[in-house]
């Protein structure tokens, strides 16, 4: 009997141990390996590893090619978008991003390989010509590449009349020549492919709570300055990623985002702020918004090429409007008073003047999520956002609809 259970206790050891070293073993293959294989003149040339954390880049380990080869060993918890670049600066000279490679993929654990020339690898700046290099062995990104190849088609149609649009009407602009009608039948052509390509990332999003990519395609809607989403399809993707990620801290990141993005939603009423007036007094934004009249929201400052370059044609609609109701309320993020009124005067803004003093840091540029200018919004009678980014034709093509002409 004592000698049965011997017997048995060695069993239990053995099958422990058994289990122990398989545990171990898994763990072990819990790792990603990167080969790069890049031909061309790239002998000694650094390579760096970056993870993609959302808001910058943070690098996390580095090599050097040797005999057109690379190599990056590690692991991650799960998937997840990195990047690695080739630095092709000079001996000698400081190290610079417009001497830099740049290919993104969804790194996993598994082995990996990345294979290109020096010479048309994708740029750190985008080079049209250029190619993003090849990736092979993550499923990740194979996922990710297959959703974009689904989009495909229409963004290449949107990038052909968007090009169309640079030439036909934005340059022109620049001359004092404006091609209203083209630009106009231009920007409406581009509508329906952004619904389109919208309604497909919905769909794609619905169909894989749990996938990393639809996470990260759902998490895109927050982290521009535009928040082209109603309240209602904001609530619509919480929901869609609680059922895959609740619980971990990717879940609690997104609801931050989302929940702060619902302040500016389309459809949500415009947020109120006191601010300076050209007179030196104070004035809320809800003083000079007109009731049951459409008006727009503009922010600018003075050393603001683009903001400068957009305000004749700013002045062509406040002429062609003003009569009719709409009205355009600028408001300057300046930092220096004098500047502001010398660019107004010298701009011949007429209408409706107000300056944040505090610039970008100001509270309306954060409640706003403002992070670069020009940036108009447009209200409706009721005031709430109809739309983001109004300019250019797009600003026309939307007046054109509301007043008939």
């Amino acid at each position: 009997m004592i000698e049965e259970i011997k017997r048995k206790i060695q069993m239990n050891k053995l099958i422990t141990a058994a289990l122990l070293l398989c545990s171990i073993a898994t763990i072990a293959q819990e790792k990603y390996t990167i080969t790069g294989t890049i031909a061309g003149k790239t002998e000694g040339n650094k390579v760096y590893l970056y993870k993609n954390d959302y808001a910058e880049d943070v690098k996390v380990d580095s090599s050097v090619i040797k005999k057109g080869k690379f190599k990056f060993v590690g692991s991650v918890p799960s998937p997840m978008y990195y990047r690695v670049v080739i630095d092709r600066t000079p001996k000698g000279k400081e190290s610079s991003p417009r001497n830099w490679t740049s290919t993104h993929f969804y790194l996993e654990n598994s082995p990996i390989t990345i294979e290109g020339h020096i010479d048309s690898i994708s740029t750190y700046y985008y080079t049209p010509q250029k190619k993003a290099a090849m990736v092979r062995g993550s499923k990740t990104e194979d996922e990710y590449t297959a959703f974009k190849e689904s989009l495909k088609e229409k963004r290449v149609q949107i990038a052909a009349l968007d090009k169309e649009y640079m030439e036909k009407y934005h340059l022109p602009t620049m001359d004092g020549i404006y091609n209203t009608e083209e630009g106009i039948r231009l920007t409406k052509a581009m509508e329906p492919l952004a619904k389109d390509i919208k309604a497909a990332t919905f769909e794609y999003i619905h169909s894989n709570p749990a996938s990393i990519v639809a996470y990260d395609q759902a998490r895109m809607n927050f982290l521009g300055m535009f928040v082209e989403l109603t309240e209602e399809e904001i609530t619509d993707l919480q929901q869609i990623i609680k059922k895959g990620w609740y619980g971990t801290e990717r879940y609690t990141s997104f609801m931050e985002l989302s929940e702060r993005a619902k302040m500016t939603a389309l459809h949500t009423k415009y947020q109120d702020f006191e601010l300076l007036t050209p007179e030196g007094g104070k004035a809320r934004i809800s003083s000079l918004v007109p009731n049951g009249e459409y008006c727009m929201l503009e922010f600018w400052a003075s050393w603001c090429g683009p903001c400068r370059g957009e305000i004749p044609h700013l002045v062509k609609i406040n002429e062609k409007y003003k009569d009719s109701g709409f009205k355009i309320i600028s408001i300057s993020i300046d930092e220096k008073d004098e500047h502001w009124k010398k660019a107004m005067e010298e701009e011949k803004m007429t209408w409706t003047q107000l300056n944040d003093p505090n610039g970008f840091k100001g509270e309306i540029s954060q409640a706003y999520n403002i992070q670069g200018i020009p940036f108009a919004i447009l209200l409706d009678p009721e005031g709430r956002i109809v739309d983001f980014n109004m300019r250019g034709a797009k600003l026309d093509a939307a007046l054109l609809d509301i007043y008939g002409f």
